[in-house]
């Protein structure tokens, strides 16, 4: 990755700093870690003031040293601090009380970083050496043969939406009683021809969103199934699981047009309505069984 102009950081860290209070912890940890910012120069402080909703406050790029200070809403600093509320006053009566606030921001940065690596073990390579290894090894012990289980997996992937899942019945094409000259007995144990279908059960993952698109306007169709394929389907091919995915739009705003003569002709002189994209209250996804080329 080609290293980024003064000018484009400084646009960089005017985005950030202009968006702090929309950003997770963890994920404004990691952008800036993927744009040049190390772990070792961020400097983690509580809020003084107070009174914000989201767990990150602010965050100001210094350039002399080189450190990106996050202000969060926590700490002994914050509105749910430890220290008493006449011990602070007693400091804003003192004469340089600037001296205090910057002792109390040390155990600060150390408080909130270590919440950090306690919420979130997987980034130290201290805990885990192979995080991806010990997922696997946790995903295999707790299986996805339930309805429990696929729906902590669909509620972790789709956080902003309903999940529902159900038991459906599926059919599973198989070779395994094929009729074969010469070898098979005529008697009922086989059946003529190469492939048949038996019933075998399922499960059917909902995904609800109540509009169209997304907060940025992208169409939770694309959204949905661009998770699907890659983040639940990975995980969920080693245990092939009968799976059918469907996503389930509660209301719509977007709008029919008449096709038009160079597009799909009408039939008996009606016109056919035509719309952008994906635009059906239910939308199948995924039918098939994960980790194999079986689909419906």
């Amino acid at each position: 990755m080609a290293r980024p102009s003064a000018e484009e950081r400084r646009a960089f860290e005017a985005r950030v700093s202009a968006r702090a209070r929309r950003f997770d912890l963890r994920a404004l940890v990691e952008l800036l870690g993927s744009r040049g910012y190390p772990r070792e120069s961020l400097l983690f402080e509580g809020n003084l003031e107070g009174g914000s909703s989201s767990l990150v406050h602010a965050v100001t790029f210094r350039q002399r040293p080189s450190t990106v200070v996050i202000t969060v809403n926590m700490g002994l600093l914050g509105d749910s601090g430890l220290l008493p509320s006449y011990f602070l006053r007693l400091v804003e009566r003192s004469a340089d009380p600037d001296k205090f606030y910057d002792f109390i921001r040390f155990f600060d940065h150390v408080l909130i970083a270590n919440y950090l690596a306690a919420v979130w073990p997987e980034d130290d390579p201290k805990v885990f050496g192979d995080y991806a290894a010990v997922r696997r090894t946790f995903l295999r012990m707790r299986g996805f043969s339930s309805k429990s289980s696929l729906h902590w997996l669909g509620q972790t992937i789709f956080p902003e939406l309903g999940v529902r899942v159900s038991r459906v019945d599926f059919a599973d094409p198989t070779e395994a009683h094929s009729f074969t000259t010469g070898l098979s007995l005529v008697d009922g144990t086989s059946v003529i021809g190469k492939v048949y279908e038996v019933d075998a059960k399922g499960f059917c993952v909902e995904i609800v969103a109540e509009e169209e698109v997304d907060s940025r306007g992208k169409s939770w169709a694309t959204v949905v199934r661009a998770r699907l394929q890659e983040r639940m389907l990975p995980v969920l091919a080693p245990f092939r699981v009968p799976l059918m995915a469907r996503l389930e739009v509660q209301s719509h705003a977007s709008w029919a047009r008449l096709a038009g003569p160079e597009q799909r002709p009408g039939f008996l002189g009606y016109d056919r309505l035509t719309a952008d994209g994906e635009s059906s209250h239910s939308i199948l996804l995924y039918r098939g069984i994960t980790g194999s080329n079986v689909q419906a």
